[in-house]
């Protein structure tokens, strides 16, 4: 039998009777069963008698049991009124539905709240330990963040401010024809030298190598693994009965089985077998190979003149204060002076700054701020929060 019903029992709050589950009131003392006196399953499901009495499976297939509002006794899903008060199922009322379980992120007054109006503690202890632990974590990701950032002062700043001059002008270069620019002028011949050397042929010798030559074939004897059948085995069928409460003192048991599927595997066996492999022997041969030699090529080395820029001088201005910036004056760059026939000269500007900060345990820092913007937030002896990492700082903290 694939499906049947079985008969659960309720045991009486006043009396502690046990009362089997088609009765509604306690064969002891008569008491109304209430909301507070659930059904029980038989110690053993499988082995409780099946339900066959036509008036006990109509009962056990009407479906759950309602509750009566005014006297919270349990009645049958047919019965239009309470049984022990007489008081009417409202039209269209249904059973409540279960309480669904308290959401993920409950929170410790929530359940303290649950506790006072009749919660499950441990539902709420799950949920306060939950919030806990999301706590801790929450704090020890600060606590790594904050690890990687400390506070300095400042102990010493430099800075530096370079200007640097190119001048167009007359250059004196040499090389070969193919290194002369297309510009060069006043081109002068210097005489040959050295270019490159030459792989030249320098007649012919004898090399002696050894290769292998197939000789016939060998038999050779070998076994193999071949699928020689199949090895099938037959898992067990196992059946048991799945019983589930119908919330009306009878239960639904349902047949449920596993096993009972055929495996096979591929069975192999080991099989001898021969076969033809190649001999080789080796065999001395020579051949002739070219023989080479290295020769000296030279070509002609030329002098010439050309109009290029080329760095002439680096003015710099520095100091170690913040109050102290500047840039060289023109005076000091002397830009346009004293150039020749055809000379001009132009400027680029190079700026670098630095920043050592010391901790009261004795750390030092080197910071170096990109722009002279962020240079004079740092004046000697303020302190300021360094963000770290590896021990270098990444950026100070706004």
């Amino acid at each position: 039998m694939s499906e049947r019903q079985i008969e659960m029992f309720w045991r009486c709050s006043s009396c502690k009777h046990r009362n089997l589950g088609r009765h509604q009131t306690c064969q002891s003392c008569g008491n109304a069963k209430d909301g507070s006196e659930q059904y029980e399953m038989p110690e053993n499901p499988e082995a409780a008698a099946t339900v066959t009495d036509e008036a006990l499976l109509r009962m056990a297939t009407a479906g759950p049991n309602w509750r009566c509002a005014w006297c919270d006794s349990d009645q049958r899903a047919y019965d239009g009124k309470c049984k022990s008060c007489g008081a009417s199922l409202p039209a269209g009322k249904a059973l409540p539905p279960p309480a669904p379980p308290p959401p993920p992120g409950s929170t410790a007054l929530g359940c303290l709240i649950m506790l006072i109006v009749g919660g499950v503690v441990s539902v709420c202890s799950v949920g306060v330990v939950r919030n806990v632990r999301e706590a801790e974590e929450a704090a020890s990701l600060r606590t790594v963040y904050e690890l990687q950032s400390v506070s300095l002062r400042v102990e010493a700043v430099s800075w530096e401010h370079t200007v640097m001059v190119e001048r167009y002008q007359s250059l004196a270069q040499e090389g070969f024809a193919e290194q002369r620019p297309a510009g060069a002028f006043d081109v002068r011949a210097m005489g040959k030298r050295h270019h490159h050397h030459e792989k030249v042929q320098d007649g012919y010798e004898t090399v002696y190598f050894t290769e292998k030559v197939r000789d016939g074939y060998d038999t050779e004897k070998y076994t193999a693994r071949e699928s020689c059948g199949e090895d099938c085995t037959t898992t067990p069928r196992r059946c048991r009965q799945k019983c589930t409460s119908n919330n009306n003192g009878f239960a639904t048991c349902k047949e449920e089985c596993s096993g009972g599927d055929r495996r096979c595997s591929t069975r192999y066996c080991t099989v001898k077998k021969t076969r033809q492999v190649p001999r080789y022997v080796n065999v001395k041969r020579s051949r002739r190979e070219p023989r080479y030699r290295q020769e000296s090529r030279t070509a002609e080395w030329y002098s010439w003149k050309v109009w290029d820029w080329r760095l002439d001088r680096r003015v710099k201005a520095e100091g170690i204060a913040t109050g102290e910036l500047r840039w060289p004056t023109e005076g000091e760059v002397a830009l346009g002076r004293k150039l020749g026939a055809g000379e001009k000269e132009r400027k680029s500007t190079q700026a670098r700054y630095s920043v050592f900060f010391a901790g009261d345990r004795g750390q030092t820092v080197t910071y170096e701020p990109r722009t002279e913007s962020e240079f004079l937030r740092f004046p000697l002896g303020t302190t300021h929060t360094l963000r770290l990492e590896q021990g270098r700082p990444v950026a100070p903290a706004p």
